[in-house]
């Protein structure tokens, strides 16, 4: 299993998101909101918020550390799983988040638009920390300026963003879906690249289907959004100084941020 870092936490909870895209029907959608409500808050100490709907899961959540296997095994043995597992994100700084558990029925994402598995399945390619890294240094380096979309909201935004990135003044997603397939729209070229990234990676695979279904071919994502990157930052030598991400990580919970590099680029309100 994929290993959160720190390995330890003050209060013995460890933050973890993640998502999946699979089918559902009508029927199976409120049986499994249930049944997760009942056994993760009972069995497995689960606090935090998750969405299904009939094109699968969205989850943001706290669990106290000696029961994230066991959670793993949940996932891996429940057939509705199965063939799409999702991988824990780790969040960057781990504590009880969330006062409670909270599953609902609502799209996985607001998007403004239809949203179907077919679209779903136009996937984006996806970068890994170190190879979006590299593919940024390498257009710095050759004086491009590629197309790079902060697909988060503008309060997110503020706090800390990626150098270069671009971020429509919106504070919601399905605005933030508009204003990018209208500037994608004003770009001539259709195989030029473009690069996005968010929190923990849903709204960017959710954003990237679309335009791919729409004929954007080269569009890329930073797999596990900020959430990863930096993660990835503190785990390797000399730690945040060559980081390309600036600020804090903006989250929904208690939180409120995590700490990628120390600048204060704005507060939260």
């Amino acid at each position: 299993m994929d290993q959160p870092y720190p390995a330890t936490t003050e209060d013995g909870y460890h933050t973890i998101s993640f998502y999946s895209f699979f089918a559902l029907d009508e029927i199976q959608v409120p049986r499994l909101r249930d049944k997760i409500q009942r056994e993760w808050a009972r069995d497995l100490k689960v606090v935090g918020r998750i969405y299904i709907c009939e094109q699968g899961i969205n989850a943001q959540l706290s669990i106290p550390t000696d029961k994230t296997r066991d959670l793993r095994l949940w996932l891996e043995t429940h057939q509705v799983f199965s063939g799409r597992i999702p991988k824990f994100n780790w969040a960057i700084e781990h504590r009880r988040s969330f006062k409670a558990l909270h599953v609902r029925v609502r799209p996985l994402v607001a998007t403004g638009v239809p949203l179907s598995l077919e679209t779903l399945s136009h996937e984006p390619e996806y970068l890994s920390p170190d190879a979006w890294e590299s593919e940024l240094h390498s257009a710095q380096e050759k004086g491009e300026s590629p197309l790079l979309i902060d697909m988060r909201n503008n309060y997110e935004f503020r706090i800390g963003k990626f150098q270069g990135a671009v971020c429509p003044d919106v504070d919601t997603f399905r605005e933030e879906m508009a204003a990018v397939r209208t500037m994608c729209k004003e770009r001539e070229d259709k195989q030029a690249p473009i690069y996005m990234y968010c929190t923990g990676g849903i709204r960017c695979s959710i954003a990237g289907a679309i335009l791919k279904s729409e004929g954007y071919e080269n569009v890329k994502t930073l797999q596990g959004g900020v959430v990863a990157y930096g993660k990835h930052v503190r785990e390797r030598p000399g730690g945040a100084a060559s980081s390309l991400y600036r600020g804090k990580n903006f989250t929904f919970d208690k939180r409120l941020g995590e700490e990628v590099t120390t600048e204060v680029l704005a507060k939260c309100d």
